[in-house]
């Protein structure tokens, strides 16, 4: 026998090997799924800032868990499309440069900065394993429908419950977390093409259904013209051109979708032929109805006007965020809520343009590009490969990106954070693609300044934390202003007031800078000093704003000053030639001037809402007729008193 000890058994058990993508997972799950449910129920406007906020911090925690990786293993390597997006952020970021406001121009190019860099983390995702993100953004997208489509029913039926489903009730209430039923519809719309993309993820095509009719059916309730044109305009793309490419699609297409869309043809051609009066679903589904209604005649007014801005600020347009400063300079006559109703265009619904008028016909002719340039890059792909599977997915992130395009022709998802988001994942997917076909195409090596590069990226996230956070903030303290204003506390509107201002957050949702609140405290608080200052510092950073000129006035009046009260009316007034209020006080400046022919010219100048159709409308007509009485008979009076 053998001296020697049995051998130890040297197996033992080993735990998992991480595969290095749980920080891509983190980020894909923050940026394309919590990033589009987060808000903040205290700021003004509950989604955009937040959002900005939140995804700035998302990004940057994963950028600086990834460094290492992708140092070594991204893909630096610049193309022509990422030239492209690099070129449109650099654009934006020079506009800042003679934009009319900073605050504001910095806020809207960092958005654009959030766009460029989930469109590279993505494709870096997808570079390193894109198995795991299409099955990570399959799971994101799949419960998040759900969620959006859960809380929009909740909304609707208490819609429903209470006023119907009137477009104007579900304003109200089918807001979603996305703002208005308007973006949370056109929001449905690019889930249910990422749905689409990822068609073969379903284990159970039932559900893939089931989901995909839930949107349908929520998207048609929801009366959003511009997502019913989007859907249309896609499957007009995406049906035929399958049917097209594949012979095995060909049959189903010929059988069952082409006499679908015909008969659905039929049924648009009967709810044009009636108008769909009488019926707030069919008048929405019918395109002649809409050249009649207020919002075509709205945006028409606002395009023309926009067009005539753009004509005087033709190459490089007037700074980035800056149309709703410049937009009432060239007058809002014409444009009855804006005239009667004070309301207040902050957008162009029309991202194009809106852009135009912004970065000019540079900043326009770049961003289109972009769309040329991955529309170009799809139909390449098309052509090279030949997979059945390959060829849908491409229709289905084309149809997206249509869809894209036509929304932003009428709205604004230029604006919000979430939209880009999903922009990014649109872009992503197809330069992705394009790399893995032409692996050799044209392209510019940066491996040697990949430090610089991810620095440059944290450095601009670290920004964006700044200005997010300054926002955010200074959003909580002006709602809180804003109820001490409607409480008359004006002693706390003041300090509300002046704790919400900061270098980022100048302006409130209706571009009214947030000096005019304090302003407006001090002016009921008696301190005629500290209120003219405060409404001369309002004036300076919004000096179209008529509700702006009209106080700034008042203060004046109250201090004495009355020939610059004079002046700053009739600018008011050049803004709005229906403004009652600004008229009415140019009277009463004369009046105290003892100049009354003009008071009595200013006085008789008093406009009524013609053909009034609400009682609102009547109730105000009275008002005003009623002020310009007793403007009139006091005029009267101390005309008498002066002949004595």
């Amino acid at each position: 026998m053998s001296g020697k000890k049995p051998a130890k058994n040297n197996i033992s058990i080993q735990k998992p090997q991480s595969d290095g993508m749980a920080p891509y997972r983190v980020f894909l799950w923050l940026a394309f799924g919590a990033n589009a449910l987060f808000f903040w129920w205290q700021c003004l406007d509950r989604y955009l800032a937040p959002r900005f906020l939140f995804l700035s911090l998302a990004l940057l925690g994963c950028l600086v868990w990834l460094w290492r990786d992708l140092k070594q293993y991204a893909d630096w390597q610049l193309r022509p499309f990422d030239a492209l997006l690099l070129g449109w952020l650099g654009w934006n970021a020079a506009s800042i440069g003679w934009a009319f406001s900073w605050s504001e121009s910095i806020f809207y190019t960092q958005k654009i900065f959030l766009l460029y860099a989930v469109y590279w983390m993505l494709r870096q995702a997808l570079q390193r394993n894109e198995g795991m993100v299409r099955r990570a953004l399959f799971r994101i997208h799949l419960w998040l429908t759900w969620i959006v489509c859960g809380i929009l029913i909740i909304q609707l039926v208490i819609a429903a419950g209470r006023d119907g489903l009137s477009n104007e009730a579900l304003y109200d209430y089918a807001s979603a977390v996305y703002g208005n039923k308007s973006l949370a519809s056109e929001f449905l719309f690019f889930l249910l093409v990422i749905n689409v993309l990822f068609y073969r993820e379903f284990a159970r095509k039932s559900v893939f259904y089931a989901t995909i009719c839930l949107q349908l059916i929520l998207i048609l309730l929801l009366q959003t013209r511009t997502t019913y044109l989007a859907l249309a305009l896609g499957a007009l793309l995406y049906f035929p051109l399958r049917a097209w490419l594949d012979e095995a699609f060909r049959p189903v297409f010929l059988k069952k979708i082409l006499p679908a869309g015909v008969v659905a043809l039929l049924l648009l051609a009967g709810i044009v032929a009636v108008k769909g009066r009488g019926s707030s679903l069919l008048e929405r589904l019918n395109p002649a109805t809409y050249l009649e209604s207020v919002s075509a005649n709205e945006r028409r007014f606002v395009w023309y006007k926009t067009d005539m801005l753009n004509r005087d600020h033709y190459w490089v347009g007037v700074g980035n965020g800056s149309w709703k400063f410049w937009f009432p300079s060239k007058s809002i006559e014409g444009g009855y809520r804006l005239q009667e109703q004070n309301v207040v265009f902050t957008r162009a619904h029309n991202d194009y343009l809106e852009i135009r008028s912004e970065l000019g016909i540079i900043g326009v002719t770049l961003y289109c590009l972009l769309f040329v340039w991955a529309f170009f890059m799809a139909g390449r792909l098309l052509k090279k490969r030949k997979e059945t599977a390959f060829r849908h997915e491409v229709l289905a992130l084309v149809a997206g990106l249509l869809g894209y395009c036509l929304i932003q022709y009428f709205d604004f998802p230029r604006e919000r954070i979430e939209m880009q988001a999903m922009l990014a994942l649109l872009f992503a997917y197809i330069a992705f693609y394009d790399q893995k076909t032409a692996p050799d195409a044209p392209s510019l090596k940066f491996q040697s300044v990949a430090d610089s590069f991810l620095g440059l990226l944290a450095l601009g996230l670290v920004l964006n934390v700044w200005i997010g956070w300054s926002r955010v903030n200074g959003e909580i303290h002006t709602v809180r202003a804003m109820e001490a204003q409607s409480r008359k506390n004006f002693r706390l509107l003041v300090q509300e007031a002046q704790k919400s201002r900061n270098l980022f957050n100048e302006y409130n949702d209706v571009a009214i800078p947030l000096q005019w609140h304090e302003g407006i405290g001090y002016y009921y608080l008696d301190d005629a000093a500290a209120s003219v200052g405060a409404f001369e510092e309002a004036y300076r950073l919004n000096p179209w704003s008529f509700q702006v000129l009209n106080n700034y006035a008042s203060a004046l009046l109250k201090q004495g000053d009355i020939n610059k009260a004079i002046q700053v009316l009739e600018q008011a007034v050049t803004i709005n030639p229906r403004f009652d209020e600004g008229k009415l006080s140019l009277s009463y400046a004369y009046m105290e001037l003892n100049e009354f022919p003009k008071a009595l010219e200013w006085a008789n100048r008093i406009d009524t809402i013609p053909n009034p159709q609400t009682e609102d409308a009547r109730l105000k007509n009275r008002e005003t007729l009623n002020r310009q009485a007793l403007f009139l008979t006091e005029i009267q009076k101390r005309m008498a008193v002066g002949k004595k």
